[in-house]
C-alpha cells in the first residue's frame, strides 16, 4: 500500500509524483494510439499552468469552471488550480449553455477552461451575461484567435519558457493549502430541480481516499480506464485514490468508444454505473439469443456454474473439486470470452451512483468480474459504505467505511414499499454545506448530521440496504406508499425493457412509461409477421403492448399487489441527457419526464383498470 502521508490533495499529488515517478502516470489517445504522460512531465505541465492562471488574474479563493469531457488535461487543470489555492467548479459537458450560465453565475467563476470548440461555443453564447469571467482557456486547437480566449497548450508553453523555476514555485504555494480549505464546488445533477453547489474541502476528499485504501488492493501493475464523468465526485475521488496508489490512468475517448479503448489499453479495474452494466449484459444476451440452441444451453450452463462457484467463494465455503472442474471448463469455453470484451485483464469493478440490481451483479460475478456496490452522495465525498473483497453481500451497498457514522432517522409513514428510515451521516467526509444556500443547509445539515433523503436499513451483519428515496415516494389514492426505485430495479438487465419510469402518485394504481429494447421488439414483430414501419408504429400496436404488459407482469410477480404495474405506455425513444430527461449521472429526472409526457400519463390513467384476476387493486 502506498504511503498515506498527506493531508491535502496538493500533498497527495506531490507525494505521489515523488514516490512513484512512473513513465505512464496517464495515458491518452492521440493520432490513433495511446500515448503515455510521465509523472514528471505531468508535474511540469501542472506547475506551468498554475503560473499561467495567476498571470490571467486568478488568485487564492477564486472559482474557475472546468467544462470538459474526461481527458488528461482535466486532472492537470484541477491540480494546477488547487495548487494556487483556487477552487475549481466542474461543469458537465452535456449541459446546455443556459445551465452552464447558471452554474458560472451562481459560483461566481472568474475563468472557464473548456475542452473543445463546441464547448467554447456555449461560453461565447453566454459571455455577455457573465462579465466577471476574465478569460476562457481551450484545450483543443482553434481555427481563429478570439479575444480573451487562450489555448491551454500555449499557456503551458509560455509559462515554461518564461518562468525560471515554475515547479519550485508551485510546490511552495501548493504546500500552503490547509485541510479545511475548499478544494472544489460540485453542482448536483438536479433530478428534482435546480442544481446546488456542494462545497468539498481537501479534508473531506482525503478522508475518503484514506478510508478506501485498506479495502481495495492496488499496485503499480494496475491500470484504470476513466470514462465516468470527472465532474462527478464518484469518478474524481476514485482517480485521486488510484493516483495515490501509483495506478496508471487511461482516458477513454468517449463512452461510445469505451469497448474499443478497453482493448487498446486493457484496464485491471474500472468504476461503473449500473446503466453501463445493463448495456453490456444486453449486448451479451443478444449475441447469445442469435446463436444456436446448443450455444444457448452451453452459455446458460456456464453462467449457472459460474454463479455457484462465485457464491461459494463469496460465502467462504470453498467450491468442491467437482465444481472447480466444471468451473474451469465453463470459463475456458464461455465466461473468459465475456471478460475478453473488457480487455482481458479486468479484475473487478466498483458500482455507484444508482442502485444495482442483485440479478445483474450475480451475472457479472458468474463471468468472473466481481462488482462491488457502494453508496454515497456528492455531499459525502462520496463514499459512505461499500462492499469490498472479503466483505460482500449482494443486494446491499456494503458496510460503512472507517471514520464514518450513520444512523437511521424516523421511518416514513407505515408502508410495506418504503421500509427503513432516513439515512443520516456524520464524519470527516461530510460537506460543510451548500454554496450560498442557507435555507437548504438548515434543512440538510442538522446537529452535525447530514440528512441524505435516502431510506435504508441495516441487517444483523452491519450491511446497509437502500430501500428508496424519501422525496421520490409515491402515495397512491388508496393510501399505499410506493418506492419507485424498488420496482424499477427489477428491470435492470431485462431482455425487453431498456428503461422504465414508475408512476402512481395520487393515482388509483401503479403505472409505468416503458422504453423497450427495440432490437428484440422488432425481432418479435417480424417472427409473427406483424407489419410496422417505424418504432413509433411498433409501440402503438395493441398486440405489442399486450405482449410487453405480460412481460412486465411476469417481472413484478413477487411484488405486493399494490406495487404491481397495472398499465404501461411504450415510448418510441430512450430518455436522454440531451433532452434533459436523464441527469449526467444517468438518473432519470422525474420532474422533467412527468412534465414532458403528461398527456401520455393521463392516457394511462384514463383507461379501464385491468381485470382483478391479473393484479389486485389497492383500492
Amino acid at each position: 500500500m502506498a504511503s498515506q502521508n498527506f493531508q491535502t490533495l496538493n500533498e497527495l499529488f506531490l507525494n505521489t509524483i515523488d514516490r512513484h515517478g512512473r513513465p505512464d502516470a496517464f495515458l491518452f489517445k492521440r493520432e490513433g494510439k495511446y500515448e503515455p504522460l510521465s509523472s514528471i512531465y505531468a508535474l511540469q505541465q501542472t506547475a506551468a499552468l498554475a503560473v499561467a492562471f495567476e498571470r490571467l488574474g486568478i488568485q487564492q479563493g477564486d472559482r474557475v469552471a472546468i467544462l470538459s469531457e474526461n481527458r488528461v488535461e482535466w486532472p492537470l487543470t484541477d491540480y494546477a488550480l488547487m495548487g494556487i489555492g483556487a477552487i475549481d467548479v466542474p461543469v458537465y459537458p452535456t449541459l446546455p449553455a443556459a445551465d452552464v450560465e447558471y452554474i458560472v453565475k451562481d459560483s461566481g467563476c472568474r475563468g472557464i477552461v473548456v475542452s473543445t470548440p463546441s464547448q467554447l461555443e456555449k461560453v461565447l453564447e453566454i459571455r455577455a451575461q457573465v462579465p466577471e469571467v476574465l478569460f476562457t482557456a481551450v484545450m483543443d486547437p482553434l481555427k481563429a484567435d478570439l479575444p480573451n480566449v487562450h489555448l491551454w497548450s500555449h499557456l503551458v508553453q509560455d509559462a515554461l519558457s518564461q518562468s525560471l523555476d515554475p515547479e519550485r514555485d508551485f510546490r511552495t504555494k501548493a504546500l500552503k493549502a490547509q485541510p479545511q480549505d475548499t478544494a472544489t464546488i460540485l453542482y448536483t445533477s438536479g433530478t428534482t430541480g435546480r442544481p446546488k453547489g456542494v462545497v468539498l474541502t481537501h479534508a473531506n476528499i482525503i478522508s475518503n481516499v484514506k478510508a478506501s485504501a485498506p479495502l481495495f488492493p492496488f499496485s503499480r501493475n494496475d491500470r484504470v480506464i476513466s470514462f465516468l464523468p470527472l465532474c462527478h465526485i464518484f469518478e474524481r475521488m476514485i482517480e485521486y485514490f488510484l493516483f495515490s496508489q501509483g495506478v496508471s490512468i487511461a482516458y477513454a475517448e468517449s463512452a461510445e468508444k469505451l469497448a474499443e479503448n478497453m482493448l487498446e489499453a486493457p484496464p485491471t479495474f474500472m468504476p461503473v454505473v449500473p446503466r453501463v452494466l445493463e448495456r453490456v449484459h444486453s449486448r451479451v444476451m443478444n449475441t447469445v439469443r442469435q446463436g444456436s440452441r446448443f450455444r444457448q444451453r452451453l452459455f446458460n450452463w456456464a453462467i449457472k456454474t459460474g454463479g455457484e462457484y462465485s457464491a461459494r467463494t463469496r460465502e467462504k465455503r470453498g467450491p468442491s473439486p467437482a465444481l472447480r472442474l466444471k468451473h474451469a471448463v465453463a470459463d475456458k469455453l464461455v465466461t473468459s470470452k465475456v471478460r475478453a470484451r473488457f480487455g482481458g485483464r479486468l479484475r473487478f469493478m466498483i458500482s455507484g451512483s444508482a442502485p444495482l440490481a442483485k440479478d445483474l451483479a450475480e451475472f457479472f460475478y458468474a463471468v468472473g468480474l466481481p462488482v462491488y456496490e457502494g453508496y454515497g452522495l456528492t455531499e459525502t465525498s462520496p463514499v459512505i459504505s461499500v462492499n469490498y473483497p472479503g466483505s460482500t453481500k449482494l443486494g446491499t451497498v456494503g458496510r460503512v467505511i472507517s471514520g464514518v457514522e450513520i444512523k437511521l432517522g424516523d421511518a416514513p409513514p407505515e408502508a410495506e414499499g418504503a421500509r427503513g428510515g432516513e439515512i443520516l451521516v456524520r464524519g470527516p467526509n461530510v460537506s460543510p454545506g451548500y454554496y450560498r444556500q442557507e435555507e437548504e443547509n438548515r434543512q440538510a445539515f442538522i446537529d452535525g448530521w447530514f440528512h441524505t433523503g435516502d431510506l435504508g436499513e441495516l441487517d444483523a451483519d452491519g450491511y446497509l440496504k437502500i430501500t428508496g428515496r424519501k422525496k421520490n415516494l409515491l402515495k397512491t389514492s388508496g393510501g399505499k406508499y410506493i418506492a419507485p426505485e424498488k420496482i424499477e430495479a427489477l428491470f435492470q438487465g431485462h431482455a425487453l425493457v431498456a428503461q422504465i419510469f414508475v408512476l402512481g402518485d395520487s393515482r388509483r394504481f401503479v403505472g409505468a412509461l416503458v422504453v423497450p429494447h427495440f432490437e428484440r421488439l422488432e425481432a418479435y414483430a417480424r417472427e409473427r409477421q406483424i407489419a410496422f414501419a417505424t418504432c413509433e408504429d411498433l409501440v402503438r400496436l395493441p398486440e405489442i403492448c399486450a405482449w410487453m404488459q405480460s412481460e412486465i407482469d411476469n417481472a413484478c410477480e413477487a411484488l405486493a399487489p399494490f406495487e404491481k404495474i397495472r398499465q404501461i405506455a411504450l415510448l418510441p425513444r430512450e430518455f436522454s441527457i440531451e433532452c434533459g430527461e436523464i441527469s449526467p449521472t444517468q438518473k432519470i429526472r422525474r420532474f422533467v419526464v412527468e412534465d414532458r409526457y403528461r398527456e401520455v400519463i393521463e392516457e394511462i390513467y384514463s383507461r379501464p383498470a385491468p381485470p382483478k384476476k391479473s393484479v389486485t387493486s389497492d383500492e
